[in-house]
């Protein structure tokens, strides 16, 4: 209805009731007004006449005169003919006001005033009365006593809320407004979606409570409702939107419910209250509903603020139930909810390609990573969309899956991707593998076996590539030979021939130099022509240098990787240049002492002429001997116990290696082993810096045999000299050897040598007694550690107990054979 219609019925009535009582006061029109209002929108006697017009005429006729009757009957023809909306309530609300017996007429225009008509009327309201008799009076609302009490023919409407007890058919239709969360006349909306009784309404106890009872059907649909609406208008997502469709879907089939409620309370009033709807008969009726709704409610609740996978998890959790019908219940909402999952679990199984706009799948992409990285970094698991009925493993194993693909499409170009034939059975039979298999996920079941028949043969598919068309193997066992010290004549060669250069000044070296120098040591060494391409990936890099650093302090012989084999290398490249920087200081102390032997050899005839010198020689060879035994046993604990069964491990690994991630995985664990090994991870790290101080000495004892060999050489050779110029002298006529000033030179010169001698003797014990100490403390580090290789190169470096017989806490039971008894008497849990 329009407003102007609206404003148009209110001045008629107005006028209607001035016309019948005349003028009143404004308050005593407006009860009058909302009485005929109340009547007009009321149902009241409808369904008595709904299928017949003519018993409503010939009723009203009835109580006319003869000739009003002829004239009643010509207006009626005429009122069909016009296209007036409900004929018959219009019919059925004259014949109430002709109604013209005193009680009627007091009842109309006073009784009902008094009654107060104050509450609002309903007018959606579908109320009948519970009797009626044939006079026209309606049993509307029932006393405290068990009788009901006979009312004269008034408006229900206007007896709501009033001394006496609301109806039972008011309470029931109520409910059923509640029921779709409207309010009604008698139960009201509170702050918190709920319904409670209008506090001026006389309820029966015993209504009340079932009232209450049933109101909460209401609730229950007010939490739903609201709760969707929210998910809606967030926008979470394909995953919420199925979600809000599922529910829905629910919700209508609770609205068909409430329909069927509805007919059969109409059902019952047009049976002119022979038959009644009653709160039990709601209460029996709503059991089920009411049931639904509150695992309906439950589930909203637990699934606000979430989306994607993690939406999923939410819902699933309700699926371990013991009830089948909230089973099933759960299982509808989650094969609606799972859906846009299981299509993108598909299209990246298939093709591996995200289609997920919204962030919803359990697997995320990084659209910037390229290259090298594109493996570690671009794809990864979402782990706080991983739904709890997929396992670790699996999300793993559909990672790697799509990855593999990716792989084969992004950096091993100009390879044809993989096409999985299983990837096609996932779309293909749905009663095989549906949305059902997908929340399921039984690991025997159809979807699963195909989920890992295609990660099995997209990774196969990867690793036959590395190995075959990439030459994995022949990379990895380059890095070992040159990187690893593995290719030893190539090392040697290659010290040898950069010693010079690399022994001026850091920051005087030029990397195009030693470049061309190791060119030379390559071709120098190596004669396999299928080495070729690991060959031309080695260079040469220096690291930023420091003050009075020299070029062995900052050479690094480094291994290029790109593509493919980059995936696998590329993370530990650092790792293996730190490991090639240790392998070669400790080969460059090697070198050193080497290079002091074979001094010391070389001038052994000059020093057996040189009496005083040769105590010194021989503390310098026991050192050095000391020194060298050190060094050759820390390079075989390096190579072989660290790096060569390393590698034997890791080359098992890589035989049994069926995906990417587990040749990965197995270079990791070797690269770590390695680092362990060479003592470069954080829980060696001690004991590395202290055997850089032990390689301290040795440096020192270069430089001083340098010196010495040098002053030795020089006044060797002033003696030499000194000795031939006197034979010379001799031979000739009037010439007696030396004259006293040559002789003064020489005693001067051998007088400075011999305290050269005394202070290098001071420099020799010094060294020899640092060394020693560095020395014990180390083989104390190395006894005391957990690792037992590295207890067992402790009793190597002091295998004739040299240091042990000089140091007691040697003897204590940090050795290696008391701690080797006291785990078999007390064995540790690892």
């Amino acid at each position: 209805m329009s407003v102007t219609e609206a404003e148009t019925v209110g001045d008629l009535i107005q006028k209607m009731i001035v016309s019948m009582c005349g003028e009143q006061k404004p308050d005593v029109i407006r009860r009058f007004m909302r009485f005929s209002l109340g009547l007009l929108s009321s149902t009241q006697g409808v369904e008595s006449f709904r299928e017949d017009e003519i018993t409503i005429a010939n009723h009203i006729k009835s109580k006319l005169s003869s000739r009003d009757s002829v004239h009643f009957d010509k207006l009626h023809n005429d009122l069909k003919d016009k296209p007036l909306k409900n004929r018959i309530g219009v019919l059925i609300f004259l014949m109430y006001m002709s109604q013209s017996n005193d009680e009627t007429k007091t009842n109309f225009s006073f009784h009902d005033m008094r009654l107060g008509l104050t509450s609002p009327v309903a007018s959606t309201s579908s109320y009948t009365p519970q009797s009626s008799n044939s006079q026209g009076q309606i049993v509307t609302i029932n006393t405290p006593d068990t009788n009901p009490r006979v009312t004269p023919p008034i408006n229900p409407t206007a007896r709501i809320l009033n001394d006496y007890f609301v109806s039972e058919d008011i309470l029931v239709q109520d409910l059923i407004y509640s029921f779709q969360g409207i309010e009604g006349r008698v139960l009201k909306l509170d702050s918190i979606y709920g319904f409670q009784i209008e506090p001026k309404a006389n309820v029966n106890r015993s209504h009340k409570q079932a009232v209450l009872r049933l109101s909460e059907l209401g609730y229950l649909h007010n939490i739903v409702r609201r709760g969707l609406e929210r998910m809606s208008i967030a926008g979470a997502g394909r995953v919420a939107d199925s979600f809000v469709a599922a529910l829905h879907k629910e919700l209508s089939e609770y609205y068909r419910f409430i329909a069927i409620m509805q007919e059969e309370v109409n059902r019952a009033h047009n049976s002119m209250g022979f038959e009644t709807v009653t709160l039990s008969h709601l209460h029996l009726w709503a059991c089920d509903p009411l049931e639904n709704l509150k695992w309906l409610a439950n589930i909203v609740r637990a699934c606000q603020n979430r989306k994607g996978g993690a939406l999923a998890s939410a819902i699933y959790d309700f699926s371990h139930h013991g009830d089948a019908s909230v089973k099933k219940l759960v299982k509808r909402i989650l094969e609606s909810v799972c859906e846009p999952l299981y299509n993108m679990l598909i299209r990246w199984i298939n093709d591996g390609e995200l289609d997920d706009p919204f962030q919803e799948f359990f697997i995320e992409a990084c659209a910037d990573v390229v290259g090298d990285r594109m493996w570690h970094e671009k794809y990864q698991v979402r782990n706080a969309m991983v739904p709890t009925f997929i396992s670790k493993s699996q999300a793993k194993k559909i990672l790697g899956t799509g990855k593999s693909i990716n792989f084969l499409r992004e950096v091993c170009k100009g390879s044809a991707p993989v096409h999985s034939h299983n990837g096609d059975l996932l779309c293909g039979d749905p009663n095989e593998c549906n949305v059902e298999a997908f929340f399921v996920m039984d690991p025997d079941g159809p979807l699963q076996t195909m989920m890992n028949a295609a990660y099995k043969e997209t990774s196969t598919r990867v690793v036959e590539m590395l190995a075959k068309e990439y030459q994995l193997m022949d990379h990895l066992q380059g890095i070992k030979g040159y990187l690893l010290l593995g290719q030893g004549h190539f090392i040697q060669h290659l010290m040898h021939l950069m010693e010079y250069e690399l022994a001026k000044p850091a920051n005087s070296l030029y990397p195009h130099n030693l470049s061309s120098i190791l060119e030379t040591a390559i071709r120098a060494t190596c004669t396999k022509i299928e080495d070729i391409d690991v060959q031309r990936r080695l260079d040469v890099r220096l690291l930023a240098p420091s003050e009075n650093e020299t070029g062995w302090d900052v050479f690094i012989l480094d291994y290029n990787v790109d593509g493919p084999i980059g995936t696998i290398l590329e993370p530990c490249r650092q790792t293996y240049q730190t490991v090639f920087f240790s392998l070669w200081r400790a080969k460059r102390m090697e070198s050193i002492l080497s290079t002091i032997w074979k001094h010391q050899i070389t001038s052994a005839k000059m020093f057996r002429k040189m009496p005083e010198v040769l105590p010194l020689q021989n503390h310098i060879h026991l050192i050095t001997s000391s020194m060298v035994h050190l060094v050759h046993q820390m390079q075989y604990y390096f190579l072989f116990e660290v790096i060569e069964c390393s590698w034997e491990v890791f080359a098992k690994h890589l035989r049994q290696a069926a995906s990417l991630d587990d040749i990965i995985v197995a270079h990791n664990n070797f690269v770590d082993s390695v680092r362990h090994g060479t003592l470069l991870d954080e829980d060696s790290q001690e004991l590395m810096d202290h055997l850089r101080s032990v390689y301290g000495p040795i440096l020192d004892l270069q430089s001083l045999e340098e010196t010495f060999l040098a002053r030795a050489t020089e006044e060797y050779e002033a003696r030499l000299n000194a000795s031939e110029f006197v034979e010379a002298s001799n031979q000739k006529p009037k010439m007696w050897g030396q004259s006293t000033s040559t002789e003064a030179e020489n005693t001067e010169r051998q007088n400075i040598f011999t305290k050269y001698l005394s202070t290098l003797s001071r420099q020799l014990r010094l060294l020899s007694r640092t060394y020693q100490d560095r020395v014990k403390k180390f083989l104390l580090m190395l006894a005391s550690a957990e690792d037992v290789s590295l207890q067992l190169l402790s009793v190597r470096l002091d295998f004739n107990e040299h240091y042990k017989s000089k140091d007691s806490s040697l003897v204590a039971p940090l050795t290696y054979q008391h701690r080797r008894q006291s785990e078999k008497n007390f064995p540790i849990a690892k």
